[in-house]
């Protein structure tokens, strides 16, 4: 890694999107042969304004800023200091295509190899979970007071740099920098102007093959950054070694928020069924369980949840791929919780169940235990997954605001079901596909109920008059 002329680099911007937001500050530290030969940092003059929540965490407000050089003005002295060195950087990528897309519009043509610091500290310290900046600036005992300022960041990572060296070998290092520097963070196919398209808010990734075969679909509160994830290369995971060896386009829908998105996945995955996607893949979960100790059934039934003109939330516990899924459901809790095999239908006739007979009934099969205290542990046993009864006395819009883009999705839902979509932005073909709408599904039961139990303020909930 020092044999090679260094860069130590970082940037503080407007924003978060190199498209749209400006670099307002550069700090970086030239190191040649092992020895720091420069350290220079200046203010820009993004020529908009700061937002406050980016003055309130970097410190760097519209009025230190006023009158600064432009990146303009900065351009070809800072292109010296960087051409022809390596450009190490934590997230790397993130100061790079701000860098790239300012010299571009200039006309400079920059394009240098690249080491990530956080790819490198996950591959030095396997162990350790985190690995963001303020995490390495504790592990390595590194004082910094004044974390995001540009000059005080590049310092930290080559200070980071200098930590490795006195406590790895120099071949372990040299060797995860060589093979971080050599490999290709993005599928042959996928372009960087590609990845700088894809927006940094909430929605949900669709990764194709070339013959436009769905691999995946995933969703994020920051597509770029997790689309990014996948193709890192600094981690062993063989499901996104097989989608970096097919994938050749990507595809994405932006929502408001994550209500949006996370719907958005569900729906697209059992409708595209992607060949990487297991866990929502599933067929679909069609039966249910029903029991009622108060006005029947005495005995939980199973049933397919279409054949319920209204499905009785409430006494409705947990949706199953099939009735075989369903029965191992009721064996697993009659064992867990004592039940009688006779009394949750698991066996007929008289006398006492096979669970009596080895003792892990109580008796309920053979007058031992009463009704009421075999249903009370029946309850007990079901009520995880219980789905209860709406809580509201008709359908509900939910509201969800993505105030930085100024647009607002309305999810209309009504008996734990999906039943409409609006938006105020550009219209989504596939959420307003409604095909299936309507529908209990449980894995829309369950986004709807967190985001119902949940507070946030970007979502506001509205009754239906």
């Amino acid at each position: 890694m020092l044999q090679h002329d260094l860069v130590f680099l970082d940037l503080e911007t407007t924003g978060a999107t190199a498209g749209s937001d400006r670099i307002t500050e550069i700090g970086l530290i030239n190191v040649r042969n092992g020895e720091q030969i420069e350290e220079w940092s200046t203010l820009v003059n993004p020529q908009m304004s700061i937002p406050q929540n980016i003055q309130t965490l970097t410190g760097i407000s519209n009025e230190m800023v006023q009158n600064a050089p432009t990146f303009e003005e900065v351009a070809n002295n800072l292109f010296k200091k960087l051409k022809d060195k390596v450009l190490v950087a934590h997230n790397v990528r993130f100061d790079f295509s701000f860098l790239k897309n300012e010299f571009r519009f200039l006309g400079y043509d920059y394009s240098p190899k690249m080491l990530c610091t956080v790819r490198l500290s996950r591959a030095l310290f396997p162990d350790e979970k985190k690995h963001g900046l303020d995490s390495i600036i504790k592990r390595a005992g590194i004082p910094s007071d004044t974390r995001h300022r540009a000059l005080a960041d590049a310092r930290a990572i080559w200070e980071f740099t200098q930590f490795i060296y006195r406590h790895l070998e120099p071949d372990v290092i040299q060797s995860a920098t060589e093979k971080l520097m050599r490999s290709s963070p993005l599928p042959k196919g996928i372009s960087e102007e590609t990845i700088q398209s894809i927006p940094r808010g909430p929605g949900v990734y669709i990764f194709k093959d070339e013959q436009n075969t769905v691999l995946y679909v995933g969703k994020s509160k920051s597509l770029r950054t997790r689309v990014l994830s996948h193709f890192s290369g600094d981690h062993s995971n063989k499901k996104d070694q097989k989608i970096n060896q097919s994938v050749s386009a990507i595809d994405w829908i932006a929502t408001a928020g994550e209500l949006g998105a996370l719907i958005t996945e569900s729906r697209l995955v059992k409708t595209l069924k992607p060949i990487h996607n297991r866990r929502l893949r599933h067929q679909e979960n069609n039966f249910t369980i029903h029991w009622d100790p108060i006005d029947g059934p005495d005995i939980p039934i199973i049933e397919d949840i279409e054949k319920f003109k209204k499905i009785p939330f409430g006494t409705t516990y947990g949706s199953f791929p099939s009735r075989r899924a369903a029965l191992k459901y009721l064996r697993d809790q009659a064992k867990d919780f004592s039940l009688c095999l006779v009394k949750i239908g698991l066996e007929k006739g008289k006398g006492p169940c096979f669970a009596h007979q080895v003792g892990s009934c109580r008796g309920a099969c053979v007058g031992k235990e009463t009704v009421i205290s075999h249903s009370m542990r029946l309850s007990a046993a079901l009520s995880k997954q219980k789905i209860p009864q709406w809580p509201y006395s008709g359908g509900i819009k939910i509201v969800e605001r993505d105030e930085r883009n100024d647009v607002d999705d309305v999810h209309t839902v009504d008996q734990w079901m999906y039943i409409d979509y609006e938006t105020s932005g550009k219209n989504n073909p596939i959420l307003s596909d409604n095909t299936n709408w309507h529908q209990f599904d449980l894995d829309t039961f369950h986004i709807i109920r967190k985001t119902l139990e949940a507070s946030s303020p970007n979502i506001t909930i509205a009754s239906i008059e």
